[in-house]
């Protein structure tokens, strides 16, 4: 065996673990002496031509992951390379000098509560960017975690997603959860091994009493019962580690932030009560400041000697109608107050509020530019009107209004915010930018400035510091459903699909009616193959608005990712006739009718929907498709052509190429290598 070189460079110095699967050695590699890796043998379950190449397909896939995911902590193991030799599959990885787990986890002789704590602390951590890569490490237990030798830090290593690429097998059951044993793995599978591995610290369990405790179940829920009555644990850190190993998948944790925040709390009583005890004080000392700052508006109110005191009384009710969302009322209270002195700036500038609550906003801003009329100097008479031309969409004077508050009042956040929103509409991004920074700088607590920022970040494909700018919302207001929501929709662009399912589900634990983020989780649990889960998030949606055609379009696209053709139409029909100008609808029903070899049903709904929208560049190449299967070779063509036309013009670099492709084949020209002709049309969202 030491005669041979695996890969021509890495000498066997000892075998580690030999069986079905294939062996595992400890190496040096002769091109760097002194050098120790781990090298892993992966037999295929079959030498067959076409099994190999799929496999060499998902083996490269899944170890370019993890080859990512190791550089990026230091407690995750490297993958150093990968290969194939003689049709067996080989990777190379980081040996880590240390003892595992299995060392410190003894029978008989149970860890201490708090090196239980910090044990689940450190591995959440690094679960934590194990699942936001998509990665699941299915191998949980004491003998793939080592105590690093250098610094004593816990190492995670052997992630089985390597090894079910090849072998899709099931060992080592005592740590497993039922969902992972039947093939339906989740992320908290992790969550559920890491809970085992915690009662068998706790009380000193071999991996074979670990097996037995899959018999020791509550009769009545099913769940495992591991506390006994000689076991001193305190009761929180027993909720959690239950709520990590409940049999069933959806009751357990489903994120590892999860679990790291409710052991935070459990352990850190104490600095929670001096921090209540700082909120009560700062409480008191806001109170204390309101109290002043009332006192100084009601002196400057009545600083103003108003010309008659029935006025200033039908001013007065106007502003506690307004206050008191009476908005109606307070437009006829200041309707009065204005006939009694048409002259009162005031009046004008708070009808102009109400009206612009109403969604008046002419009337908003003719109201407001009577203010400024009669007033010049009043610098929120500008903002209001600003608000007013920015619903108009007349930004460019949202602007020039916005600017003259700013020049009268350069203190006033809100007039930066305010051009900031009308800067953003004009696609002027870095002047909006700047005023939202302005009025972070003069209003740091100001969430709606971050929030907009951090949407403009994120459409400058500046991703980091849109999460920055929405992490920001969230520290100030754990209940800003929408940062979760914004959050979320970054974490997606950026294929962090576990850490956007986890802020749709905070966006909409704060807001259960939130319809935006029960369709994006959906369609998240829709690419993940998770049917059920975005089933009926986009069945909620339905319930709290039968309307809302997006959710049937989506639906529809979910039920044609499995093959339920026919319940794709359906949905899209739904759709059809809530919005009978749906483009969306027409472009994938048609493609619907296309799987179920209806080529006249699949053209009439292309062609409606280039009828609605003669620059929907994907019906025209659906349709050419269409054309194609029914031997209309110049139709075709010129379907096309107009396709390939139309996505140039919109930066669809990837669809006009496809194009192109098409029609050099009709043209019987030379295409490009990779061409394939498409099965099924292309489809889009609303």
């Amino acid at each position: 065996m030491n005669s041979h070189l695996l890969n021509g460079h890495y000498r066997t110095l000892k075998v580690l673990n030999d069986s079905e699967k294939g062996k595992t050695y400890l190496v040096e590699d002769i091109n760097l002496p002194g050098s120790q890796f781990i090298v892993k043998q992966l037999r295929p379950p079959s030498s067959n031509a076409q099994t190999l190449t799929i496999l060499r397909s998902l083996f490269a896939s899944k170890l370019a992951t993890l080859e990512k995911l190791g550089h990026k902590h230091e407690q995750i193991q490297k993958l150093i390379a990968y290969f194939e030799e003689n049709e067996e599959f080989y990777i190379v990885q980081e040996f880590i000098l240390g003892n595992p787990l299995t060392d410190e986890i003894i029978q008989g002789q149970p860890l201490r509560e708090d090196q239980v704590i910090s044990l689940l602390s450190e591995i959440l951590e690094l679960l934590v960017i194990v699942h936001s890569y998509g990665v699941i490490h299915r191998d949980i237990k004491p003998a793939n975690i080592i105590r690093r030798e250098s610094d004593k830090k816990l190492v995670l290593i052997n992630f089985d997603t390597v090894n079910e690429a090849i072998n899709n097998t099931v060992d080592n059951m005592e740590y497993m959860p039922i969902e992972q044993v039947n093939g339906n793995l989740k992320y908290n599978s992790d969550i559920y091994a890491l809970g085992i591995v915690a009662i068998a610290a706790l009380l000193g369990l071999s991996a074979n009493e670990i097996s037995n405790l899959r018999t020791q179940k509550n009769r009545l829920t099913g769940e495992i019962v591991w506390r006994n009555k000689n076991l001193k644990v305190n009761s929180k850190l027993v909720r959690i580690i239950n709520r990590m190993v409940r049999f069933n998948y959806r009751k357990r944790y489903q994120y590892a932030t999860e679990v790291l925040d409710d052991l935070k709390k459990s352990t850190n009583v104490e600095q929670d009560q001096r921090k209540q005890h700082q909120k009560k004080l700062l409480l008191v000392l806001t109170g204390v400041a309101g109290c002043i700052a009332l006192g100084v508006g009601a002196w400057q109110l009545r600083s103003l000697k108003p010309v008659s005191d029935a006025q200033q009384t039908l001013y007065q009710e106007g502003v506690n109608k307004y206050e008191a969302g009476n908005y109606e009322g307070a437009v006829e209270d200041f309707n009065q107050a204005i006939g009694l002195d048409p002259r009162n700036a005031l009046a004008y500038n708070r009808r102009g509020d109400a009206y612009y609550r109403l969604g008046d906003y002419e009337q908003a801003q003719a109201d407001s530019s009577q203010a400024i009329l009669l007033n010049p100097q009043d610098a929120n008479a500008y903002f209001d009107r600003g608000f007013a031309f920015s619903e108009l969409g007349k930004y460019k004077e949202a602007i020039a209004d916005y600017t003259q508050a700013i020049k009268l009042n350069s203190k006033d956040a809100y007039a930066y915010y305010g051009r900031g929103l009308a800067r953003a509409q004009l696609k002027d991004n870095k002047g909006a930018i700047g005023d939202f920074s302005k009025a972070i700088a003069l209003k740091p607590q100001s969430t709606e400035a971050y929030l907009q920022r951090g949407i403009l970040h994120r459409r400058l494909r500046q991703r980091l510091e849109a999460i920055q700018d929405f992490d920001k919302v969230i520290k100030i207001n754990p209940s800003d459903a929408k940062a979760y929501y914004q959050r979320a929709l970054t974490q997606s662009i950026n294929k962090q699909k576990y850490a956007a399912l986890k802020d749709y589900t905070d966006a909409i634990n704060i807001n259960p009616k939130y319809i935006e983020a029960y369709l994006n989780r959906g369609d998240v649990y829709s690419d993940l193959g998770d049917k059920l889960e975005a089933t009926e998030d986009y069945n909620t949606i339905l319930q709290i608005d039968p309307k809302f055609s997006a959710a049937y379009i989506h639906r529809g696209i979910h039920r044609f990712s499995f093959g339920d053709y026919k319940g794709a139409i359906q949905d899209y029909t739904e759709a059809l006739k809530l919005n009978p100008n749906d483009v969306a609808a027409y472009n994938n029903r048609g493609n619907a009718y296309l799987e179920l070899g209806n080529k006249k049903a699949a053209n009439q709904d292309y062609s409606r929907a280039i009828a609605i929208n003669a620059n929907n560049a994907l019906a025209y190449y659906n349709r050419g498709v269409i054309r194609t299967k029914q031997k209309n070779k110049q139709g075709a063509i010129a379907d096309f052509k107009k396709a390939a036309k139309l996505f140039q013009q919109q930066g669809e670099q990837d669809s006009y190429q496809d194009a192109q492709r098409e029609i050099a084949i009709l043209q019987n020209k030379s295409a490009p290598a990779k061409a394939t002709r498409p099965k099924s049309g292309k489809r889009e969202k609303n």
